[in-house]
């Protein structure tokens, strides 16, 4: 039985004016009265996914910033994990001169040094206001605590940047692109998944009991951890190909888990029946 649905919010829950639609709100409640959890995944601050789930009056897990931090329904903070301070210079050196609008995270705050035109486009995307902080540089010298870098840009200078950080920072990043014109860049090791497998642990799941939805590549290491993976047919096709399924929307994706509960309980009954 699928126990806990896991799902991403841009592009996947949340519909372009950050709003759960109706369709996906009725698709909601039949999970809450099926008896089945909620866990929202996302690149996205706790804050903003607690803004979230006050909106549609549900309760859920919550994996943001991409894995680096998991809490619990109930508030409970189960992980947290930073950069390393001399690799996340590392990275601002690196990524400091490219013309793309940076994003510094940390739990609930993205810092930026400057705003500008650029950053005010992405600033209307995001639940919470950027937090300006000019001497960012020196900041992480003095070992300033941040989780993720998002780049906003050409995906030709975005890949260009991944191209460079894989090059001299291989084996200390996980680097993808989060958006059409946004690259993520991770502590190693610390993704959407591997923060996933942690919380399925402590609430003792296996992997077979919970159903994962998703629309880009941070979504990927979450597909590759269960047989119910959904991916949105909006995904680009190298997404597509990590996923068992590929659904229109959350509700579609949800109606073929609640089905896939129901044929496993007719089964039980017949079974028990004999």
């Amino acid at each position: 039985m699928i126990k806990l649905i896991v799902s991403d919010l841009d592009g996947t829950l949340l519909d372009h004016h950050k709003k759960v639609s109706e369709r996906e709100l009725k698709a909601l409640q039949q999970v809450r009265e099926s008896g089945i959890t909620l866990c929202l995944a996302s690149g996205r601050m706790n804050l903003e996914m607690q803004r979230v789930l006050q909106d549609i009056d549900h309760q859920a897990h919550s994996v943001s910033q991409n894995g680096a931090f998991i809490h619990l329904m109930d508030g409970t903070l189960l992980q947290a994990k930073l950069f390393e301070p001399s690799i996340a210079h590392q990275v601002y050196q690196l990524i400091e001169a490219f013309d793309v609008v940076k994003l510094i995270c940390s739990g609930n705050t993205n810092y930026i040094e400057n705003l500008n035109p650029a950053s005010d486009e992405i600033q209307a995307r995001m639940f919470e206001p950027f937090q300006v902080k000019s001497e960012m540089e020196q900041s992480l010298k003095d070992a300033f605590p941040i989780c993720k870098y998002s780049l906003f840009g050409q995906v030709e200078n975005l890949l260009e940047i991944k191209t460079l950080l894989e090059e001299e920072l291989c084996d200390q990043l996980d680097i993808y692109l989060a958006d059409t014109d946004c690259l993520d860049i991770m502590p190693h090791q610390v993704s959407k998944g591997s923060s996933l497998l942690t919380l399925i642990a402590h609430l003792g799941l296996k992997p077979e009991e919970i159903a994962c939805f998703g629309d880009s590549f941070n979504d990927v290491s979450m597909f590759g951890i269960t047989p119910h993976s959904f991916a949105m047919h909006t995904a680009h096709s190298d997404v597509k190909k990590h996923a068992a399924i590929t659904v229109n929307s959350v509700s579609d994706a949800i109606a073929h888990v609640l089905a896939h509960n129901d044929k496993l309980t007719i089964e039980r009954k017949g079974s028990t029946a004999l």
